[in-house]
C-alpha cells in the first residue's frame, strides 16, 4: 500500500492571513514533531492548495486505526502547548476526519495531492464503498503520473470527540464522512486524472456534493523509529 498504515487524520483549514508564517513555523518545528512522538504515528505531510481549498491540507498516517483515537493522542489534544493555544484561534473553515483506510494502492507518494470530501447515503454506504475499492479506484493507479490512490472512511465518533485543544478554535470542525486522495508527480497529471473521473463520481454519488481540491506538498516528516507498514509497499490493499 502507498499510505504508511491503517489510520489517518485528514485536516483542511484556512488561516487568518497574518498568522500564516507563524503557523508554518509552529507546524514544522513543534506540532508535527509532537504528533510523531505519539506511539503509532508514522508520517505527517502538509500541503498548500493550488486549485480549490481550503488553503492548507495536513495528512497524518498511523500504524493502526486505534492510534488516531487512542489515549496517547487524546492526552496530547487535551494538553495543548502555549504556542498551540496561540495558533488555534487563527484557524478558519476547518474540516477534520479521523479515518480508517479502506483502500490504498500505488508506488509511493507524490508531490501533488487531490483530495475529495463527500458522503454516501447511509443505505448505499456498503455497496458504494465496495464499488470504489474494487472498480473505481484500481484503474486510477495506472494513469500516467499517478503514484497513489486512497479511500478513507471517517469514524464520526472519534472525529467528534471534544478536546481541550478544540476550545481554542473559532468554530466547530466539519467532518467529511469519506476522503478520497490521489497523489501524482505534477499538477497536470492530477488535473487530467481528476477531470476524467468527475463525471463518474457524480454519477455514483447520485449528485451528492463532492468538494475537490488539488494541493502541492510543502512539508513532510516520517517517524522511522517505529515498526509498521512500509510506506511504499506493494500494489493494492483494502482496509475493510
Amino acid at each position: 500500500m502507498s499510505l504508511a498504515g491503517k489510520g489517518v487524520i485528514a485536516i483542511w483549514q484556512d488561516l487568518v492571513p497574518e498568522f500564516k508564517d507563524e503557523y508554518r513555523e509552529w507546524h514544522n518545528r513543534q506540532h508535527i514533531p509532537e504528533r510523531l512522538g505519539i506511539p503509532g504515528f508514522r508520517r505527517a505531510r502538509r500541503f498548500i492548495a493550488v486549485e480549490g481549498g481550503p488553503e492548507f491540507y495536513t495528512l497524518y498516517e498511523t500504524d493502526r486505526v486505534e492510534d488516531v483515537g487512542g489515549k496517547a493522542y487524546l492526552d496530547r489534544l487535551n494538553a495543548p502547548t502555549e504556542w498551540t493555544r496561540k495558533i488555534m484561534p487563527a484557524f478558519r473553515n476547518m474540516a477534520r476526519s479521523v479515518c480508517c483506510v479502506a483502500y490504498s494502492a500505488g508506488a509511493g507518494e507524490g508531490g501533488f495531492m487531490l483530495t475529495g470530501r463527500f458522503g454516501f447515503a447511509p443505505a448505499k454506504e456498503s455497496a458504494l464503498s465496495a464499488e470504489f475499492r474494487y472498480r473505481v479506484l484500481p484503474p486510477l493507479c495506472d494513469l500516467p503520473g499517478i503514484v497513489g490512490v486512497h479511500l478513507c472512511l471517517a469514524d464520526e465518533l472519534a472525529s467528534g470527540v471534544q478536546t481541550f485543544e478544540k476550545k481554542f478554535r473559532a468554530a466547530d470542525d466539519l467532518v467529511a464522512p469519506c476522503v478520497l486522495m490521489m497523489e501524482g508527480n505534477s499538477f497536470a497529471h492530477i488535473k487530467t486524472a481528476s477531470d476524467g473521473m468527475r463525471e463518474n463520481l457524480s454519477s455514483l454519488l447520485d449528485g451528492e456534493p463532492i468538494d475537490l481540491a488539488i494541493y502541492q506538498l510543502e512539508h513532510a516528516s516520517s517517524n522511522h523509529s517505529q515498526n509498521g507498514h512500509d510506506s511504499a509497499a506493494g500494489r493494492g490493499s483494502t482496509g475493510l
